[in-house]
């Protein structure tokens, strides 16, 4: 007996236990796996589930029988192909006709015999196999066909749209060479590009494309030459259309060969890129222009007075332009005008410093050049649109062609930047005049910033002189001023102290008005000095520890403090950089204002406290700390309308009379003064009966030395 060495699995349907019993053990030890069933409903179900490779299925059975059994499971697609070898005792030839017919493939006669069991399972698995392997080729042999059916289809579907690519692109010139340079195709593009039609074209050689300092030397036989040699070949230059006018083409040529390597010809590509050509070569005309812009943008901007700004510029542009006469002309108010700078070459009149009358360049013209217009005249004695006066004068200093811009400042016209050519007519190309063009508006600019400087200039003197002015004052104001304001105070004095029993009611009160105006003038004149000693003696800013500033300024209202029973309340305080008496005076004078307006029926309470604040680097300049330091002073005081902040600040600006609280209107304008010398900022909030805040804010450091 011959023993499997396969592993398939076979399912046995018998609802006999001791038949079951006997194969299981016989077909195992034969090397097989086996499932078993004892009725057709248990049987599909486990055919369905396993799909062994061979089923042995009895006949008789109780509940359906092995034909409903085999009919069923050949009427599913997971299990119509599993071959079924029918056991039974039947022995009648219908009985075998009925299983062949519902799909069985063999039967085997009861009582079973071992060898013939064995020898009709490995017969059925086998051919199960090779019909398995059969089915698997015949698959892939028509998914081999199918591929390559599809593959062709996509082969000459993509000939097809290659083939009509070729013939309709539009933007390139597509064409075909023999071996010898003869044309043998063209398309679409090509027509387009060349002008030539197809039928007259084909056949001719391809050098009819090249200009004829291309022909002489060899050009179009050295490009085939090289193609063949290395495979292809791309060139740039200048192609002949049909009708004789030039492109710029890009070309590429490769070689066509054949299998056995043999030259078959050659294709051709040919793009128009005139325009991007055209683009290039203005790019390179920008950059030129933008250098030489830059150099006598450079140069003229060098200097900040207003003739040598002028005077470059005209030199400049004499050289690049190589003019034989370039001039500014200004306007001035009354219409007329005169240059003010040239650049000459030797042998041509000098305009500089000429006059001209307003009927050279009258109103009309004058307004055509504010909107920007530029004037390019090639041969003025040809030029229709000018002036007759223009003629006579251009005339007299042998003009023959000129190039006029504007120079516009502030949205005036200001004067003309002019090229003259005097030995012969010119065309000025877009080149120059673009140049011309912008130079004229960087002229403006430097025209703009010399006139800024002038005007600085200008305001520093008279600044200067208001400063000095101030000093004189601040001067006289502690000598002349307070001397004879002594006297009147020490004279009061003696009259008060010495004849008041003689005086009447009346008299005593002259005098003490009097001395009260002298008193007030005294306090005025104190705090003019100090409001203008703030900038003209002002001293250097030193690290400033605000805690102890406070300090001495509690120390000197100690009295005041003591009088209105108030209260004053110091939080921790930084150190910053400051002048340190501008410190003291700035918080005497808030710190004293919030016990001066206190209100009636309740003590004073200040209260002073700190934070600080971090700046963005970029917004604050190179001289100011990028951390702030925000001091506030808050009062329980009467307060104020908050629409009188902005006066309050202001010098001799007052709220009150002098009768309800006694002051000169500046204490508040020293503070403002003080905190801006500092470059911080002050300001306050407040309602009226409701206190006050005074914010200040301060950079905590700065340039020591300012």
């Amino acid at each position: 007996m011959s023993v499997a060495t396969t592993e398939d699995v076979i399912l046995i349907v018998d609802d006999t236990p001791a038949n079951l019993e006997v194969l299981f053990s016989f077909l195992t030890d034969c090397g097989f796996k086996i499932l078993i069933a004892e009725d057709g409903e248990s049987a599909i179900q486990k055919a369905e589930y396993a799909l062994p490779e061979l089923i042995l299925l009895d006949i008789v059975m109780p509940g359906i029988d092995g034909f409903e059994t085999c009919c069923r499971l050949k009427a599913q697609e997971a299990t119509h192909d599993i071959p079924v070898i029918f056991m039974t005792a039947l022995s009648e030839t219908v009985d075998k006709v009925k299983g062949l017919q519902v799909g069985a493939v063999d039967y085997i006669t009861k009582p079973l015999q071992h060898e013939e069991v064995l020898a009709r399972v490995q017969t059925h698995l086998r051919l199960r196999h090779l019909n398995k392997q059969l089915q698997a080729q015949n698959l892939q042999l028509e998914q081999e066909i199918k591929q390559r059916q599809q593959h062709e289809e996509a082969l000459r579907q993509s000939e097809e749209r290659f083939r009509l690519a070729i013939e309709n692109v539009k933007d390139y010139a597509i064409f075909m060479l023999d071996p010898e340079g003869c044309i043998v195709s063209w398309n679409t593009g090509a027509e387009s590009i060349k002008g030539y039609q197809a039928a007259e074209i084909i056949g001719r050689h391809f050098s009819c494309f090249y200009p004829d300092a291309d022909l002489q030397c060899g050009k179009p036989q050295q490009l085939l030459q090289i193609a063949a040699a290395k495979g292809q070949v791309k060139d740039e230059g200048w192609r002949v259309r049909k009708d004789g006018s030039q492109f710029w083409a890009d070309v590429a040529i490769a070689a066509l060969r054949d299998e056995q390597g043999r030259l078959r010809g050659f294709s051709k590509v040919t793009r128009d890129i005139t325009e991007r050509k055209r683009a290039e070569q203005e790019l390179q005309r920008q950059y030129q222009r933008s250098q030489l812009f830059a150099e006598v943008t450079l140069k003229i901007r060098q200097s900040l007075q207003i003739t040598e700004v002028l005077q470059t510029a005209v030199t400049e542009v004499q050289k690049i332009l190589q003019a034989d006469r370039v001039v500014i002309y200004r306007f001035w108010l009354d219409g007329t005008g005169s240059s003010v700078a040239e650049a000459v070459l030797p042998g041509w009149a000098a305009i500089l410093g000429q006059k001209f009358p307003e009927e050279v360049f009258p109103e009309d013209y004058r307004q055509r050049y504010l909107q920007g217009r530029i004037r390019r005249i090639t041969d003025v004695e040809k030029e229709e649109n000018i002036s007759p006066c223009l003629v006579e004068f251009v005339q007299q200093f042998n003009v023959k062609a000129k190039l006029v811009v504007p120079i516009i400042i502030k949205q005036e016209l200001w004067g003309l930047l002019v090229a003259h050519q005097c030995a012969n007519p010119r065309s000025w190309t877009d080149f120059e005049t673009e140049l011309l063009r912008q130079l004229a508006d960087q002229i403006g600019v430097a025209l703009t910033q010399a006139q800024l400087l002038e005007q600085e200039t200008r305001f520093s003197q008279q600044l200067a002189r208001s400063n000095a002015e101030l000093q004189q004052f601040a001067s006289i104001a502690s000598h002349d001023l307070q001397e004879p304001l002594r006297k009147i105070q020490a004279f009061g004095n003696r009259l008060q102290d010495k004849y008041r029993d003689a005086l009447s009611e009346q008299g005593r009160d002259y005098i003490e008005r009097m001395q009260s105006a002298a008193h007030r003038m005294q306090t005025l004149i104190d705090d003019l000095l100090i409001f203008s000693r703030l900038t003209t003696r002002a001293q250097p800013l030193v690290p400033v520890v605000l805690a102890e500033a406070i300090a001495e300024v509690l120390s000197d209202l100690e009295v005041l403090i003591q009088q209105t029973g108030g209260r004053v309340e110091v939080s921790e305080l930084p150190t910053i950089s400051a002048d340190p008496l501008q410190m003291r005076q700035l918080f005497q004078n808030l710190i004293g204002n919030a016990l001066k307006f206190r209100q009636a029926n309740e003590s004073p309470y200040v209260k002073i406290y700190s934070h600080i604040i971090e700046q963005d680097p970029q917004s604050i300049a190179d001289s100011v700390s990028t951390v702030l330091c925000q001091i506030t002073v808050e009062d329980n005081g009467i307060g104020f309308d908050s629409k009188y902040l902005d006066r309050i600040f202001q010098v001799f600006q007052r709220l009150h009379n002098r009768r309800e609280y006694e002051g000169t209107g500046m204490g508040l304008a020293i503070c403002r003064k003080i905190v801006e010398r500092h470059r911080g900022t002050l300001t306050a909030e407040s309602q009226l009966g409701q206190g006050a805040k005074f914010i200040i804010t301060l950079p905590v450091d700065q340039l020591l030395d300012q």
